[in-house]
């Protein structure tokens, strides 16, 4: 049931925000806390972007902010628990990551249509990483020549419902030559095996990297349409493939957001748009922007329109490569 007291909160946000552009701070969010799921472990670039956000959240809605995390399955379980299982009132939202929420999809676990989105904020391609201090493969062309040498003995940590496991399928097609794929859980757990020497590469966004292993992983191709400043001397793939005789690899990447049950949206309108005001707020607020930065984040924020048409256009892309996560 909509309150008073929640209506006569948005209302007053929303004249706010049209008079003076300030924050919706002053209004208490209408739940005792806000949770934030996160459907991956501890650790990752998904979790350490809640963290920061934090406290310039709380002070957006007047209410503690809870980070819960909920790994397994390449974000399938902490995603299908939020719909099965948390109230939709506001108490609870999910900070997802694309493609990992179409893996799902995929898999039947649930339909983009159960879901209303938040904000898209964060975008990164993916890059073709190896250990720094191993010094095995300099390049990106002795990577490829080692897996065409050795097929079916160099190993790549993969994700579920991650980019991994389409990249790995697409070099084994181009290649003529299979990696051996190794899974793990999350971002995390699978840039670890590669600096503990467990896999040999692996395929995965290249910011995230970069701000938790920016040292010790070294970038040796990325996936994208054209070159990533942050990674200035990594080719694109697509160049590399070319160079080698191979038909190009597709640019590929990591995207962010936060989606809520459809009910919730439908049954408390006005909280949707105080809290994706206070998202907007917070995600904006020169102080996080500046916590992101010095770990190498860039962040960003489209509105509920924008990020639904972002997801479902990606969605399509992921769609390509459905067998890939099946």
């Amino acid at each position: 049931m909509k309150t008073r007291t929640g209506v006569a909160c948005a209302l007053i946000a929303g004249l706010a925000v049209l008079l003076s552009g300030t924050g919706v701070g002053f209004c208490q969010w209408p739940t005792k806390q806000l949770n934030i799921v996160v459907p991956y472990g501890a650790g990752g670039t998904t979790d350490r972007v809640i963290r920061a956000l934090g406290p310039f959240l709380e002070k957006e809605l007047g209410v503690p902010m809870v980070l819960v995390n909920r790994p397994g399955g390449g974000g399938l379980v902490g995603a299908k628990a939020h719909l099965v299982n948390d109230p939709a009132d506001g108490s609870f939202i999910v900070y997802n990551i694309q493609p990992y929420l179409s893996g799902a999809v995929i898999k039947g676990a649930f339909t983009l249509d159960d879901f209303d989105y938040l904000g898209l904020n964060y975008y990164s391609p993916q890059g073709l990483w190896v250990n720094t201090k191993a010094g095995k493969y300099k390049t990106a062309q002795d990577l490829l020549k080692a897996i065409q040498a050795q097929p079916g003995k160099i190993k790549m940590s993969v994700v579920p419902n991650s980019w991994s496991r389409p990249s790995a399928a697409l070099i084994t097609e181009r290649l003529g030559a299979a990696v051996k794929e190794i899974p793990y859980e999350d971002g995390g757990k699978q840039r670890m095996a590669v600096l503990k020497e467990e896999v040999d590469f692996t395929v995965t966004e290249i910011h995230g990297t970069l701000a938790a292993a920016a040292e010790d992983m070294t970038c040796l191709a990325v996936f994208a349409k054209k070159p990533v400043p942050e990674v200035p001397h990594a080719p694109l793939i697509s160049d590399v493939m070319k160079a080698i005789g191979k038909d190009a690899l597709p640019a590929i990447s990591n995207t962010r957001f936060f989606h809520v049950k459809t009910e919730f949206r439908k049954q408390y309108p006005e909280r949707f748009e105080m809290l994706n005001k206070a998202l907007e707020n917070a995600f904006k607020n020169p102080e996080f922007v500046d916590i992101m930065k010095k770990q190498q984040l860039d962040v960003a924020w489209m509105t509920p329109a924008e990020t639904k048409t972002e997801i479902h256009e990606s969605h399509a892309v992921a769609q390509q490569f459905a067998d890939f996560w099946k």
